[in-house]
This record gives structure tokens, sequence and C-alpha cells, in this order.
């Protein structure tokens, strides 16, 4: 089979595959009081550190009022913590709070038990593959990419 037909079947399935990751992300996050949405913000306060809500928008490369409503719940959650920003007197910083810390500390050891569970299925070459072919993708359609704070028009 030519390799435009095999890449194309890899990128007909990334739609589905990303649906179904959320959906169990979903389920695994049941009775944590956590979305979908607010987990991936305490991803990237958990890899960065304290952070502002537009830096988190451009990190996620969504809209800022996107994120400052997940942040708004986070902190109303106890789940961040607010902080002063030294560099802009009007966007403060957020901080995974300990509770914070401490939920996604567990949710993360849940998402590694399932992953554990596929990547029986994986020899570390098909892994590998996989990560350069879509990282290749990622870096061929990057003039796609809008930045979230000036999104282009279709």
């Amino acid at each position: 089979m030519k390799k435009s037909v095999e890449l194309y079947e890899i990128i007909r399935l990334i739609r589905p595959v990303h649906r179904r990751l959320a959906r169990a992300v979903e389920a695994k996050l049941n009775g944590t009081g956590v979305t979908v949405g607010m987990r991936a913000v305490m991803e990237v306060l958990d890899e960065t550190g304290p952070i502002s809500v537009p830096d988190t928008a451009r990190a996620l490369f969504l809209a800022r009022q996107q994120i400052q409503l997940l942040m708004n719940a986070l902190e109303e959650g106890a789940f961040v913590e607010r902080r002063p920003n030294p560099a802009h007197k009007r966007s403060p910083l957020f901080a995974l709070s300990d509770r914070g810390r401490s939920v996604f500390g567990e949710i993360r050891a849940a998402e590694n038990d399932e992953i554990e569970m596929i990547c029986e299925t994986f020899t570390a070459q098909d892994l590998r593959s996989s990560q350069r072919v879509l990282c290749a993708m990622l870096d061929h359609f990057a003039e796609y990419e809008d930045d979230p704070d000036r999104p282009r028009p279709f």
C-alpha cells in the first residue's frame, strides 16, 4: 500500500482515538471534582509551576477566556492558589495547591495504570515510530496553528 494512503489512515484514526481518550479520562475523573479541561490545566501547572492564565492558554492553544473559566473552577475547588505576579500586576500566577497536587497525583497514577496495560501491546520501536510520525505531522502543519490570543478567520 502507498505510504500516503497509510498516513491518511492514521490521520483518520486521530479523531476517534482522541474522543475515546477524552471519554476514558472523563470516566476516570468521576468523583474527583475535576473535569477534563480542569485536568489539562492542572497538568500544565504540574509541569511548569506557577503560571498566568494567558501563558496557560498559550501552552494549551486555547482562548484565554476558556482557561480563565477553568482556572476559576479550579480555584473554587481549592485545587489551585493565586499568587502575585511580579511581571504583571493584573495577571496573577496560579499554582497547584497541596490539595491540587494530591488529587492530580492520584489522577496521574490511575492513568499510568491504564497506560501500562496498553503498553504491553507495543514494542519500544512501535512507540518511537508513532511519536516520530505524529511530531512530523505537527511540524508539517504548524503554519495552520492559530495564536489563541489572535485566532485567524477560516
